[in-house]
């Protein structure tokens, strides 16, 4: 895993719990509008959720992944620092589960956009120039890692 600087990680930590603050039901509202964006941006995605059997079906696996998603991203941002073998076999699980439900690695780069505009959304504003290059680092860094190991999970 490519190792990013303590002050991206601190720059994410601080505007992850900055969104975070004051929303009661972060995980589920927050991991919605980022599938939502998701699903705006490549439709495609739409599938692993269960949209190709109707919009209800697809709803609900939706909601149940939402709190997941970012239940997934606070415990792996919690886990950055300089011990990065464990982080690295918390990723390769992340990989092979995904791979196992079908999911792209051209997704991913969708998934960081939609990430980082939820972000937003939580904190009332843009981020600024330093801020979104720190989420783009910590999340490409995450997010070659599970592609790493969706490409190679056998």
């Amino acid at each position: 895993m490519k190792e990013v600087g303590y002050e991206q990680i601190a720059v994410v930590l601080e505007t992850w719990d900055a969104a975070r603050f004051g929303c009661k039901n972060f995980d589920k509202e927050f991991g919605m509008v980022a599938l939502e964006r998701l699903f705006e941006l490549q439709p495609r995605a739409k599938k692993v959720f269960g949209y190709d059997q109707g919009e209800e079906v697809g709803k609900s696996h939706a909601n149940v992944h939402a709190s997941a998603f970012a239940g997934l991203f606070d415990s792996v941002f919690q886990m950055l620092g300089p011990d990065l073998e464990f982080i690295e076999d918390i990723l390769h699980q992340v990989g092979h589960r995904h791979k196992s439900m079908g999911v792209s690695p051209s997704f991913f780069p969708f998934m960081g956009q939609a990430l980082i505009f939820a972000v937003e959304k939580y904190l009332g504003k843009k981020l600024a120039a330093e801020q979104r290059i720190a989420w783009e680092e910590v999340y490409d860094s995450i997010s070659n890692e599970i592609v790493k190991n969706i490409l190679s999970s056998s």
